[in-house]
């Protein structure tokens, strides 16, 4: 009998020590029942959406991969960020410019990354002679679906936009008048309305076109410049430099 009261005892205390061990993992009772606290992600995962300029020319660069802003932005933030490129050359944020970035495999593969924080740059394409005269009027609803597409994925990222980079050049069509008096006005209305910051990277990016080797795409010095003016208000944002 004396046995028996020994197990029962200390199947007892098993019982009291599991219980215990389930109250501090839950850790629910300040949340409402049946929900559950949430989960706070150790790395932030930054996907940097874009054209040429973000993919990064490899023409006026000793490796892309490595010289690219996106990458340069990676190596800025260090440690809890992982910094992805979904840049695509060529592409437009216009839905029906000559080659919509909608349909490319970088923006599927960028809202399969999950992203936490978005940097979305666009508008050098857009400006172009081929599109603009023909399909400008449709930038400031085609960036509003934009947003609203990536803010519907599931990790709700926080989106940026950035105002072009300076068109030095008309080489490729590009207008650096359309940007500076239609897309950029465009931009910030969108920013507004959405409640979303923007970075100036035409502003940061003036009287510096000896950074742009073709009058278009930076080479690394304008890519730094790029990565830098990104990384000061994602610094400010998110307090990195406390």
């Amino acid at each position: 009998m004396k046995k028996y009261n020994h197990l029962f005892i200390c199947a007892l205390m098993l019982l009291s020590l599991s219980w215990s061990l389930v109250g501090c993992s839950d850790d629910t009772e300040d949340y409402p029942k049946g929900e559950r606290p949430p989960v706070i992600e150790s790395v932030r995962k930054v996907a940097c959406i874009g054209n040429s300029i973000t993919y990064g020319a490899r023409q006026f660069l000793n490796d892309r991969e490595k010289e690219c802003y996106p990458a340069l932005l990676g190596n800025m933030l260090g440690e809890g960020f992982e910094v992805g490129n979904f840049g695509c050359s060529g592409t437009t944020l216009l839905k029906n410019g000559n080659q919509p970035y909608w349909n490319t495999k970088e923006f599927t593969n960028a809202k399969a990354f999950l992203p936490n924080i978005v940097i979305v740059k666009f508008g050098t394409n857009d400006s172009r002679s081929i599109n603009w005269p023909y399909h400008g009027s449709e930038f400031e609803s085609d960036l509003t679906d934009f947003v609203l597409e990536l803010r519907s994925l599931s990790t709700r990222p926080r989106v940026f936009l950035c105002t072009p980079a300076i068109a030095y050049s008309n080489s490729i069509g590009a207008d650096d008048g359309v940007i500076t008096s239609e897309i950029i006005p465009a931009i910030e209305r969108v920013a507004k309305t959405q409640g979303l910051t923007v970075i100036d990277l035409h502003t940061a990016l003036k009287g510096h076109q000896d950074l742009f080797p073709d009058g278009i795409h930076p080479g690394i010095e304008g890519n730094q410049l790029i990565a830098s003016t990104i990384y000061d208000v994602l610094a400010r944002e998110y307090s990195l430099n406390n």
